[in-house]
């Protein structure tokens, strides 16, 4: 008798943490450069592959982690070597947040975009695929007390305000679309809730 799904992917995830977490990297066109170790040195011109998730519980919040630092953050990390960026955000929303992989498959893709050094004035250059989870569960989540020490509930409307203006995750200008695709598919679930959005931007 085969395993399940899910514990096809917590053998996965289990696999993926068991050694140093290597990064490929990439040059501006997305080509191929090298392989790293986490905390090596990189290149400023040598880019990563990255994963965001806007976690949405069923009564419309928006789930924001707090950091050991105060900074607010939203589910992301690296994709590793030999990672796709749906197995990463999979695996993402499993280690920092504990949503089983039933519930993480309806995650939905909404773009990839570049991040550049310069615009976001942060150690940060990578291509960035961002999704969006729309809870399904009542079920809590669980803290990742080695990455964070609690998480915080923001109405829609609200976190797209603290959002554009950079008060949770770096904001750029290629944010944009994704603002965009977020307020539509947001007005789609909750549409009975005929939340105002018009946010300025």
């Amino acid at each position: 008798m085969g395993i399940s799904i899910h514990e096809s992917f917590m053998q996965y995830v289990k696999e993926k943490n068991s050694s140093k977490e290597e990064i490929d990297l990439y040059d501006e066109n997305r080509k191929y450069i090298r392989t790293i170790y986490r905390g090596d040195t990189i290149k400023q011109s040598e880019w990563k592959k990255c994963v965001l998730c806007f976690v949405i519980d069923i009564e419309g919040n928006v789930i924001i982690e707090i950091k050991y630092d105060n900074q607010k953050d939203l589910c992301s990390g690296h994709i590793k070597h030999n990672e796709v960026a749906t197995q990463a955000v999979l695996r993402e929303l499993y280690e920092e947040n504990g949503i089983l992989f039933e519930e993480a498959m309806q995650v939905r893709h909404l773009d990839n975009i570049k991040i550049s050094f310069e615009e976001t004035n942060q150690e940060l250059q990578c291509f960035l695929d961002v999704f969006c989870l729309f809870r399904t569960k009542e079920k809590s989540l669980r803290v990742n007390e080695s990455e964070m020490k609690g998480i915080q509930r923001i109405p829609f409307k609200k976190f797209l305000e603290v959002f554009l203006n950079n008060e949770i995750f770096p904001y750029t200008t290629a944010y944009k679309p994704i603002v965009e695709k977020l307020e539509k598919l947001y007005q789609e679930r909750f549409e009975n809730n005929k939340v105002p959005l018009g946010i300025e931007r």
